[in-house]
């Protein structure tokens, strides 16, 4: 439908509109209207900028949407056959255009944003192709808006890694879904995917799930079990494993698509064009993107940062009134929200209980008001467990998971006008994967780092190896991340005698900080907060001799008073006394009182 709402519409959503020319033949209208340019000669409107009246648009039969004008692709179903469509709902939902086919409406098109310059992808006709170099008509004629929502942003080369899958699985079904030996089938495929392949086991689950669910098969866990197995088989060498002649034979067909996904795949040749390169004069006056902090210097956008911690050392209690202070605009400990932003939240508990979750954000309301500072609640947005459908995450190492969560991301701007801030607690309830696998860590941490140069601050929470000293799982993640946090329980040397009763206390180590490693910034500390109040306060790290100097020191008392009024106190000599005290100065807790 081609009405001045639906313009309009689709102007917010970004699209660069174009009429398509009339014919005599309507449902071949797929040519785009030229305008007469400067030069008296016609183009195509995005080539001179030419933006059409409303009321040229509103004349057309159909209305096309430019793609790098719009900044966006197309995914284009054309399988004469169907089998491609019914693969469609494994990709991210997004907008998504139609068309009246004997009677029924069948979705053919899914309209993605991108960020990046996006190549066309073809091989995969005449089954499903990307298309970004053209236009897709959205409207008019037969066409039908079957999810009408902004289209979402993803990455080009993802979509083209399912367009492969797609294709290959359409084929799969076409000749396998009057199959009586279902058994002998994925024995076969699970060999040919383990020799010829890099799949993922995720997308090859997810895609064999599908299968089973097309073909009416029940026996879903056997047949993901069938595929895990002949990769097993393969990791550990076997050389008796199917591959893809024999499952070609069996299928009485040449698989002509499963081409696509085989490994080193011959890909289109890119051609060398050079480094972009800067002289000395150019980089000093060219203006990149500075730092932006909300909370210094701890919290920035496009920063990833991994707090860990043993459980019940305080991590979760830690980031919810870090993440509050973040919505609020206040200071948290030592750091400062120095222009008073209040920067939306997104809170992913996966472990938690909802009822616990509620609590501790009411006992932080009540400790605001106790300090005469306001919760700004209309900035904490919560995603728990309990409120899923079915109480369950998908896993981020799974597509939809991590949609799920940039879906959310993408609302949430939509409805305060900034990015949130995201807290993934934790890492390990958010996700299904073996932890010591690099592998696995390699694509949930590219997600990740897409979030961060998207201009996301993203914290994960995690839990310790079991000596402590790290996080749990390979150490591939910490080469991301900016910040590598780590909060303990302090020891009896180090804990703070005057704080034990009625008050958590936590040791902050940073054993990665990008920007501030080995600064003042970075240096541990203890924190410590009043449970029945919600008090926090900050302190050096120090032994209790240390920190009885420290604490006179902090009353007004000279290093030769507190010598002269602890005489006989062990650790109170005069020698160790000024040690104590130039430590103290050289770590930045303690200055001389200027004269």
């Amino acid at each position: 439908m081609i009405n001045p709402e639906n313009v309009q519409k689709f102007k917010s959503y970004g699209f660069v509109l174009t009429p398509v020319i009339k014919s005599k033949d309507p449902s071949k209208d797929k040519k785009p209207k030229s305008v007469k340019g400067a030069d008296g000669k016609y183009h195509w409107s995005n080539k001179i900028g030419y933006d059409w009246p409303d009321q040229e648009l509103l004349d057309a039969n159909r209305l096309g949407a430019w793609h790098s004008d719009s900044k966006i692709f197309d995914v284009d179903f054309d399988d004469k056959e169907y089998n491609a469509h019914k693969f469609m709902d494994l990709l991210p939902p997004t907008f998504t255009v139609g068309k009246k086919v004997n009677g029924r409406t069948i979705a053919t098109h899914l309209i993605y944003k991108t960020k990046e310059n996006v190549k066309d992808y073809k091989k995969a006709q005449p089954l499903v192709e990307l298309l970004a170099n053209t236009q897709t008509i959205i409207a008019g004629v037969d066409r039908v808006i079957i999810n009408d929502q902004e289209p979402i942003y993803y990455s080009a080369e993802d979509i083209r890694a399912e367009c492969k899958l797609i294709a290959t699985f359409s084929e799969l079904y076409k000749h396998s879904k009057d199959l009586t030996n279902r058994n002998e089938f994925y024995y076969r495929l699970g060999g040919a995917l383990a020799r010829h392949t890099d799949i993922p086991m995720h997308q090859r689950i997810k895609y064999v799930e599908k299968l089973c669910q097309l073909t009416n098969d029940d026996e879903v866990k056997n047949r993901v079990g069938c595929i895990e197995r002949q990769q097993q088989k393969f990791d550990e060498g076997a050389e008796d494993l199917y591959g893809m002649k024999e499952l070609s034979e069996f299928l009485g067909t040449n698989l002509k698509f499963f081409d696509l996904i085989k490994r080193n795949e011959e890909e289109e040749q890119i051609k060398a064009t050079g480094l972009s390169f800067l002289n000395g004069h150019e980089l000093t006056v060219k203006e990149y993107p500075k730092p932006f902090y909300i909370l210094w210097p701890i919290v920035a956008k496009q920063q990833i940062r991994q707090v860990f911690a043993k459980a019940g050392s305080g991590k979760t209690l830690y980031c919810l009134h870090e993440a509050c202070a973040v919505a609020s605009g206040h200071d948290f400990l030592h750091f400062k929200n120095k222009n008073g932003t209040k920067t939306p939240v997104l809170y992913v508990e996966g472990e938690m209980d909802a009822s616990s979750v509620q609590k501790r954000f009411d006992d932080i309301e009540v400790a605001y008001e106790r300090e005469g500072k306001k919760l700004n609640k209309e900035f904490m947005f919560f995603s728990l467990l309990a409120d899923q459908k079915d109480m369950y995450f998908h896993s981020l190492t799974k597509d939809v998971g991590r949609l799920n969560v940039e879906i959310t991301a993408q609302q949430i701007e939509k409805l305060t006008g900034q990015k949130p801030v995201i807290y993934l607690d934790n890492i390990t309830a958010l996700t299904v994967m073996q932890e010591k696998e690099g592998a696995e860590w390699v694509e949930l941490m590219q997600w990740l780092s897409r979030l961060r140069n998207r201009g996301y601050h993203v914290t994960f929470l995690h839990h310790p190896t079991k000596t402590g000293e790290t996080a749990s799982g390979s150490n591939i993640k910490e080469r991301s991340i900016d910040i590598d946090m780590k909060l303990t329980t302090p020891d009896e040397k180090t804990s703070i005698e005057e704080k034990e009763e009625g008050h958590t206390q936590m040791c902050i180590e940073f054993l990665k900080w990008r920007e501030h490693m080995n600064t003042f910034h970075s240096k541990k500390r203890i924190a410590t907060i009043e449970r029945s109040s919600g008090k926090w306060e900050i302190f050096p790290m120090l032994t209790k001799t240390q920190r009885s100097v420290w604490n006179l020191l902090q009353q007004g008392k000279t290093p030769d008073q507190i010598i002269n009024s602890n005489k006989g106190i062990q650790g109170m000599s005069k020698a160790n006394v000024y040690k104590i005290v130039d430590m103290l100065k050289k770590e930045g807790v303690h200055k001389d009182e200027v004269s």
